[in-house]
């Protein structure tokens, strides 16, 4: 009914217009009359299209958090695309959740470069705009920028947050530990306070890492390569590899059997030893090598299965206070 008194009056004015341009008179009081009731009359329309727009993007908007919600993320991409494309006539509220929301799924689909740059297209100035600054942040986290990731943070104005100003600094003393920073860890560290429900267990957390890291030994490269001299795959053991030394033994022990049972049987210059020995030296010296570099291995194994506990304990935060 609306859209149709609006239509009508719209009628009326363009008809008025045309005859104006026929008769070619000079305005009178009632041309200034009408004039001003035509101009009342586009006021209407164009605020009822701005409604409209409005209702259309909050309706769309609604609808995508509703599939990311379920995990439905292609279809929440094709939706967003669908709106980036129209957004020109959204509000600026809109287009920050436009781009947030884009911004949110490619992070979760690992485009970090894209969510990056959609992130950064939301206004700093409103409440989205410091979420897309975290979420931005930990984008390049994943990346390994963290310089890049810590400069975010740092220049973020928390200050009247108090739970943003305290999630800013958990995140900090991630990156720290990540950067292996632990200087700049025991002077951020003092700040977190615990206090917080949405993220004290990960601040717990990220105080075992520090603890872990900063207690763990890198056993001796020398001490690994001796004790596999003397037996092989014990210099795995010391390591500290449980299976894979055996699958050593079981592969060296029965080279060396055979070995000396043709050295014993045909002699040490026979070509049977000389064959058996030559295989049973080139995995000897490999078990000694392999036990050796054994050491450097299982450090970077734990260090990357620390460094993804501390990621993850910096994206589930973003998620119970954002989302």
């Amino acid at each position: 009914m609306k859209k149709s008194w609006i239509l009508f009056l719209l009628l009326i004015h363009f008809s008025k217009g045309s005859a104006l341009a026929q008769n070619e008179v000079s305005l009178d009081s009632n041309d200034s009359d009408t004039l001003r009731i035509i101009c009342a009359i586009d006021s209407v329309a164009d605020k009822a299209i701005e409604e409209d727009s409005s209702k259309y993007f909050s309706r769309e908007l609604s609808f995508v958090c509703y599939l990311i919600s379920n995990e439905q993320y292609h279809d929440a991409r094709l939706l967003l695309n669908k709106l980036q494309a129209e957004c020109r006539v959204a509000q600026q509220s809109q287009r920050d959740s436009i781009n947030y929301l884009s911004g949110w799924v490619y992070y979760f689909s690992r485009d970090f470069n894209e969510a990056i740059n959609l992130f950064s297209n939301v206004s700093i100035l409103t409440d989205i705009g410091i979420q897309s600054q975290f979420y931005k942040s930990i984008c390049f986290v994943y990346m390994e920028e963290y310089d890049s990731a810590k400069s975010i943070l740092l220049n973020l104005d928390v200050d009247s947050y108090d739970i943003l100003n305290e999630l800013r600094v958990l995140q900090l003393t991630a990156i720290s530990l990540l950067q292996r920073d632990f200087e700049s860890y025991d002077s951020i560290s003092v700040n977190l306070t615990g206090k917080h429900f949405q993220f004290s267990q990960e601040e717990k957390s990220i105080a075992s890492y520090h603890e872990n890291l900063t207690k763990y030994k890198q056993k001796s490269p020398w001490i690994a390569g001796g004790l596999s001299a003397l037996f092989p795959g014990l210099g795995k053991f010391y390591a500290g590899y449980i299976g894979s030394p055996f699958g050593t033994m079981a592969m060296t022990l029965p080279l060396a059997a055979v070995a000396i049972e043709a050295a014993l049987i045909a002699g040490v210059l026979s070509p049977a030893f000389l064959v058996l020995g030559s295989i049973f030296g080139v995995f000897y010296i490999g078990n000694i090598w392999g036990s050796t570099l054994s050491v450097y291995t299982i450090k970077k194994e734990i260090y990357d299965e620390i460094d993804s506990n501390i990621t993850y304990d910096m994206h589930i935060p973003l998620r119970r206070v954002f989302w």
